[in-house]
């Protein structure tokens, strides 16, 4: 039957699925098809599609696992587990001895690295990805190629970094990466560094509030981001200093080891992926060999330098060196709200004369100026730049796509922190409510954020009294906290199809260059 041009049926219902029921059955179970095979046979040939999510949802919900867990399949061996389903005893047993052959085969496949200290649990590598791609490299023209740092021999590891740093900027620019428009590739590569971010730090709000168990699952699920070749793929000019800053935020939060072992990922993760002429490949391969307890001073060295580099390649009025302003300023402000930002922080009329007083930089600014305002005690200025704010948000959405509503939960999350530091709790439990709504509408990202809107917003309900959001944020957290439970489950249970990974291919680099999104696109 030809089906290329039939419109395809989604499942709304379980109705729905319960009639695709046999086939899915027959083709994933009995013909023992890997699911992405099933999928597309469903789609080409019967103009069936689901999410891959979905999928997996219907296969635990019509007990299709093709494996047994690790524990189940040991029982199953010994004699002491009972066979699922009134399966016969033979065919259970061959079952949990193919589990235990997959979960032998993962295990060796998995990367060995240093154990943490005995007071952490130990984090387990993820696999190395089955992939016959390196991610592909444009070299500069012949006459302006950069020689590997290496013939120079510079041994210091912050001078090295900061060189690969200049190479790298400078390789952005000749690219003309910042110029192009946004690609897909590109938009998946962000999106990716932002959820290794957002599991980064719920591990640290998690630990904080003594859910020591889930703080390191949700590590784990950070490390996993390492098995993606498009992870920092993008010469999108933020990825360097973000990576640094939030590997930094780690170890300032008490947890050297997750840090270190983070920085020695990247490292891999460039060997693994990036061609070893790629400036890229230097400057991610330096990020293994930094003492994660002079993080904070470095990135102040690195802020300055980067900083330098754009000025002296870009015009002084273009947007994108507001933007790096921006983003240094409140990278700085994490480690200290009272930190000088006089070389940074420009002042609104500035920014409305360069770029236009309706622009969403500015809503941005404003917004770090009203959270500097709440540091200094000023808190009536604070509430006249969020009046300021407000109307401008206004205008900005009156044209879909104008502003990231994500950012702009951020950063009101951000005020929120200042405000609840002073205990300002009525204007604190308006910003962390504004937060939330702006942040909700990504539900992989949003978790870290609402994780932690729910813990303080709980503590400030149980200080007012207010037993009725203490109940609500209360339930919000516990609900949220088996989310994340039932998601690092399903990251374990649901690698069906897992097979051992081959040996890479490594092609010549060719010319693909990576955009430069309108965003900042790594981490906020």
């Amino acid at each position: 039957m030809d089906t290329a041009n039939s419109p395809l049926f989604r499942p709304r219902s379980d109705s729905d699925w319960e009639v695709w029921r046999p086939l899915f059955t027959r083709l994933y179970k009995e013909e023992n098809r890997p699911l992405p095979e099933v999928m597309r046979i469903l789609k080409d040939q019967h103009s069936f599609w689901a999410s891959e999510k979905m999928f997996k949802n219907k296969i635990k919900a019509w007990k299709l696992r093709k494996y047994l867990k690790e524990d189940e399949a040991k029982m199953i061996i010994e004699g002491e587990g009972l066979a699922p389903n009134g399966a016969a005893p033979e065919d259970i047993r061959e079952r949990a001895e193919r589990s235990l052959k997959r979960k032998r085969a993962r295990q060796r496949a998995q990367t060995q690295l240093s154990p943490l200290p005995s007071t952490a649990s130990p984090l387990p590598m993820p696999s190395s990805p089955t992939t016959s791609v390196l991610v592909p490299w444009t070299p500069p023209q012949p006459s302006i190629v950069l020689p590997p740092l290496d013939r120079f021999n510079i041994t210091d590891t912050r001078e090295r970094f900061l060189l690969d740093l200049r190479r790298w900027t400078h390789s952005a620019f000749i690219h003309g990466s910042w110029d192009s428009a946004l690609s897909s590739q590109h938009n998946d590569g962000r999106q990716a560094s932002r959820l290794l971010s957002s599991s980064l730090t719920a591990g640290i709000n998690l630990f904080e509030n003594g859910k020591h168990q889930l703080a390191f699952k949700e590590w784990n699920r950070a490390l996993a981001s390492f098995k993606n070749p498009r992870l920092f793929e993008s010469w999108y000019y933020e990825i360097p200093m973000s990576l640094l800053h939030e590997v930094g935020r780690v170890a300032h939060s008490g947890h050297a080891p997750i840090a270190s072992l983070v920085l020695r990922n990247v490292k891999d993760w460039a060997h693994k992926f990036l061609d070893p002429q790629d400036a890229r490949h230097a400057l991610f391969s330096d990020f293994g060999d930094l003492d994660v307890s002079q993080l904070r001073d470095l990135y102040k060295l690195a802020a300055r330098s980067m900083f330098d580099g754009l000025e002296s390649r870009i015009d002084k009025q273009n947007k994108l060196l507001f933007e790096v302003r921006l983003n240094r300023a409140l990278d700085l402000l994490w480690y200290d709200p009272m930190a000088d930002l006089s070389e940074w922080l420009p002042s609104i009329e500035e920014v409305d004369k360069a770029i236009g007083p309706n622009s969403a930089l500015s809503v941005y600014f404003l917004l770090l100026q009203a959270y500097r305002s709440v540091a200094q005690d000023q808190h009536g200025d604070a509430e006249e730049l969020c009046k300021q704010v407000q109307g401008r948000l206004e205008e900005l959405q009156k044209v879909p796509g104008s502003i990231d509503l994500w950012r702009v939960g951020l950063a009101y999350r951000r005020l929120g922190r200042m405000q609840y530091s002073k205990e300002r709790y009525p204007e604190a439990r308006r910003s962390f409510n504004t937060a939330l709504r702006y942040v909700s509408s990504d539900s992989k990202l949003s978790r870290s954020v609402l994780i932690e809107i729910c813990q303080r917003q709980q503590a400030m309900s149980a200080a007012m009294n207010d037993a009725g959001d203490v109940f609500l944020w209360t339930k919000m957290l516990e609900r949220l906290e088996q989310q994340t439970q039932a998601q690092v489950e399903e990251v374990e249970d649901d690698d069906e199809d897992f097979q051992p990974p081959i040996k890479k291919e490594r092609l010549s680099p060719c010319r693909t260059a990576s955009p430069a999104p309108q965003r900042r696109g790594t981490w906020s």
